[in-house]
């Protein structure tokens, strides 16, 4: 799922509180809940112990291709990260020629910096990141700002980095700010995408006045590529609060934990059921923002049917 803007958020909804984990150190300074590295050579992963947490590809850290932020929650029981999504970071240059045909992917381009991997290198110059208390009523709120920089990218020159922010009084957000370096080819869309719907299989798109399922919008198709059909305009899209734009995307099973995919045990979902948004603040809302979904029929690199019938990439 895309949301073709500078700024957005994803975030996911949770029904219960976290505890503690044994893989990352807990902020001697804050309120107690904020979640860092210890070791800038370990596990790179941050958030909140009562929200999400984000990390990048990293010895011990949580798993996953290169060219990607990982998001997920920390376990109930476990205390242990569980992935819930990727974010691939594609910014469109401008220039002639097809939208796709201007666009870098972070995820699939091969590193010019690691030369033989596929996927760009993340990695920050920080590793604790920045804490900030902001003022606020009734109390102040603090956030956490994980710079992340990404390498250029080969195929369109755009070179960018991301800027990723959990706040305290939302801990259940991940704020993502993509900007470019003064180096980087011209560009268009600044654009994050959440690549992995179908772990959770995410079937229900909830918008203003219907709920589209991907097994209906994609009905007929047989292939084992991607599928996608027509963007959703702002006016289409869900307001919240002060005029925010929203957009969420729900599994239609109870459990999607008890499905166990024995033929690629790396795609069963270990985590909640969860809901899964992109909001874009009113004051960041641009004429063209639209929201775009594909969808898959089997898992990404398988020919493994995704139980249940298609679902949101």
């Amino acid at each position: 799922m895309i949301f073709i803007r500078r700024l957005s958020m994803i975030g996911l909804q949770l029904l219960f509180l976290l505890t503690g984990t044994q893989a990352l150190a807990v902020s001697q300074n804050g309120d107690g809940q904020w979640l860092r590295p210890k070791d800038p050579q370990g596990a790179l992963i941050w958030g909140r112990r009562d929200g999400l947490i984000f990390g990048l590809p990293s010895p011990g850290g949580i798993r996953g291709p290169r060219g990607l932020i990982r998001v997920g929650i920390l376990g109930k029981s476990s205390s242990e990260p569980e992935l819930i999504n990727f974010i691939a970071i594609e910014p469109v240059t401008k220039g002639a020629g097809s939208r796709f045909s201007r666009m870098g992917f972070s995820e699939l381009e091969m590193s010019e910096m690691d030369p033989g991997k596929r996927g760009k290198r993340l990695w920050v110059a920080t590793t604790e990141g920045k804490l900030t208390r902001l003022p606020a009523k009734p109390q102040p709120v603090e956030r956490l700002s994980v710079r992340i920089e990404v390498e250029p990218f080969t195929a369109n020159g755009a070179h960018v980095y991301v800027v990723a922010s959990i706040y305290s009084d939302r801990p259940h957000e991940l704020e993502l700010a993509v900007h470019h370096h003064d180096n980087s080819a011209p560009i268009e869309e600044l654009t994050v995408t959440a690549t992995m719907g179908n772990f959770e299989r995410l079937r229900h798109l909830w918008l203003k006045d219907r709920v589209v399922d991907s097994r209906e919008l994609f009905a007929g198709y047989t292939d084992d590529g991607f599928v996608d059909k027509e963007n959703y305009r702002r006016d289409e899209m869900l307001m919240y609060g002060d005029g925010d734009a929203l957009v969420l995307a729900t599994t239609n099973e109870d459990n999607p934990s008890g499905v166990k995919v024995t033929e690629r045990p790396s795609w069963t979902y270990r985590s909640i059921n969860l809901t899964q948004y992109w909001r874009v603040p009113a004051r960041h809302i641009q004429p063209d923002l639209r929201v775009k979904v594909n969808g898959r029929r089997v898992y990404w690199a398988s020919k493994v049917t995704i139980p249940g019938g298609l679902s949101f990439e």
